[in-house]
């Protein structure tokens, strides 16, 4: 091999394994779609997007911490109470503004399947944590689905509904 493509092949080997860590450099995406338990890794989230969100701020003011939260990108977000098996939908406009949030009870079984069985450290496993796992919430003028492939890459996308 010659020494130029030598020398091109070792930059690359240097410089390629760190062309994805700017995505989760930020403290905006360092969580994005992972289902994080609010009691711990989660609870910087949930204090980030209080910070963030008067909704979200005044709803967890007004419940309480919750058990999960789910950052699915700059316009939702996503809290779990598993005791009262209420899931929180929060839908943003626009990055930035504020939501407007819309509840589901009971909690959606795609979501079941990825919580654990009983929420007290060590006890039993999720009922289907693989996946995928999917649940749907009307959020004013659309529909939002989430899919989860286990707790660590859960992705949400939301349509217009049609009138």
């Amino acid at each position: 091999m010659r020494p130029a493509a030598l020398a091109t092949l070792a930059l690359l080997a240097v410089a390629l394994p760190g062309c994805g860590t700017p995505l989760r450099s930020t403290p905006a995406a360092r969580y994005q779609g992972m289902l994080l338990n609010a009691r711990n890794l989660g609870a910087d989230e949930l204090v980030r997007q209080s910070a963030a969100d008067p909704t979200i701020a005044d709803y967890v003011t007004k419940h309480g911490p919750p058990d999960f939260i789910l950052n699915g990108g700059p316009t939702d977000v996503q809290l779990v109470y598993a005791g009262r098996s209420v899931l929180a939908y929060f839908r943003r406009p626009d990055a930035g503004a504020p939501s407007a949030v819309y509840e589901v009870t009971p909690l959606p079984s795609g979501l079941l399947q990825i919580l654990p069985a009983d929420l007290r450290a060590g006890t039993a496993a999720p009922l289907n944590p693989g996946g995928p796992n999917c649940w749907t919430v009307p959020a004013g003028t659309r529909s939002c689905r989430t899919c989860c492939q286990g707790t660590a890459a859960c992705v949400v996308q939301c349509r217009t509904l049609d009138r």
